[in-house]
Parts: C-alpha cells; sequence; structure tokens
C-alpha cells in the first residue's frame, strides 16, 4: 500500500515538473514573440518615419490587413496542400487558376482597404513605402529570430579516457 502511494506521489511530482517546464517554455516563447513584435514596430516606425500619432494609427490598421491576408493564403494553401501542380487534371488546373486569381483579388482588395484608411492619418509617400519596408523587414525580423533561438544543447557522449601509457 506505502509503495503505491509512493508511486501515485512520485507521479504527480514528475507530471507537475513537466507542466511547470512547458509552462516555462511557453512564456519564453511569448516574450520572444512579444520582442520580435516590438522590434518590428520599431523597424516600420524607422523606415516610415512614423510620427507617435501616426504609429498609433498604422499599426491597429496593418495588423488587420496582416491578419485578413494570413487568413485568405490559408484558406487557399489547405485546399491545395495535398495536390502537386504537377498533377493536376485539366478541370482541376482551371479551379486553381481561379483560386489563386481570387487570392490576389484579396490580397489587392485588402491592400486597398488599408491604404484608405491609413490615408487619413498619413502621407500617401509614407503609405508607397509599406511595401518595399516590408521586404526589408521580413530579411531582420527573420535574422533577429534566429539569433533569439533558445538552442537545445544535446549533451556529449561521456568517453571513458583510455589511460596514458607509453
Amino acid at each position: 500500500m506505502k509503495a503505491t502511494i509512493k508511486l501515485f506521489i512520485f507521479i504527480i511530482i514528475v507530471f507537475s515538473q513537466s507542466q511547470i517546464q512547458a509552462q516555462t517554455l511557453d512564456s519564453a516563447r511569448e516574450a520572444q514573440i512579444d520582442a520580435l513584435k516590438e522590434y518590428r514596430e520599431a523597424l516600420f516606425v524607422e523606415k516610415l518615419k512614423l510620427t507617435a500619432v501616426e504609429s498609433k494609427e498604422f499599426f491597429p490598421v496593418y495588423d488587420l490587413y496582416m491578419s485578413e491576408l494570413k487568413k485568405a493564403k490559408k484558406v487557399f494553401r489547405n485546399k491545395w496542400k495535398k495536390t502537386t501542380i504537377e498533377s493536376l487534371t485539366e478541370a482541376e488546373a482551371l479551379e486553381y487558376y481561379n483560386d489563386a486569381i481570387v487570392l490576389q483579388q484579396k490580397e489587392i482588395d485588402l491592400f486597398k482597404d488599408a491604404c484608405e484608411k491609413l490615408k487619413l492619418v498619413m502621407p500617401m509617400t509614407k503609405i508607397v513605402l509599406i511595401s518595399k519596408s516590408e521586404r526589408e523587414i521580413r530579411i531582420k525580423l527573420i535574422e533577429k529570430a534566429d539569433k533569439m533561438k533558445v538552442k537545445r544543447v544535446k549533451p556529449k557522449p561521456k568517453v571513458e579516457s583510455e589511460p596514458n601509457i607509453k
């Protein structure tokens, strides 16, 4: 009976430790994501030379635009992820083509809507720089994310040293 209770307590302790470690990893990942978001915002402010007012208005509109665009691309990818372009029948190729056109039109519409909203708070000279800035910022974000990765070091196998006989 005591052995069963000890085993049960041991299992609870091990389980709780793994939960604590998982929460720690999740919070560390969230902290990294927050740091990358702040870095992204700082890069946009720098690249577009946004004022405090422009910055306050820019990010909600831009984030909504990016979120909607991401959803549209995900729908397209999910529909076609099990298909290779080379294996499409003529009918499937036509459907793929139409879906790709719809996706591109959606992207244009979302960008146009975002620009219309942004025109009310910032000059068009800054708005036209968004696409160029996105490409430059994406590269910097990838570099920063790579540097922030938690590197899991595998322990080296213990090698027993041989006696030094000469």
